[in-house]
């Protein structure tokens, strides 16, 4: 067997041979995608605070909420006007209460890729990109046969916490409520 001994030049020669266009690459990718990374999170499409969005989607026959409050979502029921449950609702977690730090504009000390000191009173307003303190639920409840004719008899019924918020059913054919 013939084996030639690699060298520390033969084995230099051959990372910058082969990998130098790919480290060209990389230096214009990872800029070019930090530069798009805050604006992924800006397109953010949370409800407003402490309010209630209902919907009738009549495709898939349920009845749609979106529900943001500071404190949990647990339960959800489509009830009659009498306060009869009908059906019950899955609730799904969207957003938590949180704070997104703009950091790659200069907020901190260090570079954008690790930020190693904020001052102890907390960064200041202009680093704060987006801040909630809302629990963000989504609920699905399954419509029975008669919503769209008897709609108005209906109620949605909602746990938040331990307190119980009633609202309106929506309409079958108006876009969302809100309340």
């Amino acid at each position: 067997m013939n084996r030639r001994a690699k060298t520390p030049a033969m084995s230099e020669a051959f990372w910058v041979q082969e990998h130098t266009p790919m480290k060209r690459h990389i230096l214009w990718i990872v800029p070019a995608l930090m530069a798009l990374a805050p604006g992924g999170c800006a397109l953010n499409n949370l409800p407003p605070a402490n309010t209630v969005q209902a919907r009738f989607n009549p495709r898939a026959r349920v009845v749609q909420v979106m529900v943001s409050q500071p404190e949990r979502t647990t339960q959800a029921d489509l009830v009659r006007a009498d306060g009869a449950p009908v059906q019950a609702g899955r609730v799904a977690l969207v957003s938590v209460p949180h704070v997104f730090y703009n950091i790659a504009s200069g907020c901190g000390f260090g570079t954008p890729f690790a930020t190693a000191a904020l001052p102890p009173s907390g960064p200041p307003p202009s680093c704060v990109a987006e801040e909630s303190n809302q629990y963000v639920m989504s609920v699905s409840i399954p419509a029975p046969a008669d919503y769209a004719q008897r709609w108005t008899d209906y109620r949605v019924r909602l746990q938040v916490g331990n307190r119980w918020l009633t609202v309106a059913a929506p309409p079958p054919t108006a876009g969302p409520a809100h309340t």
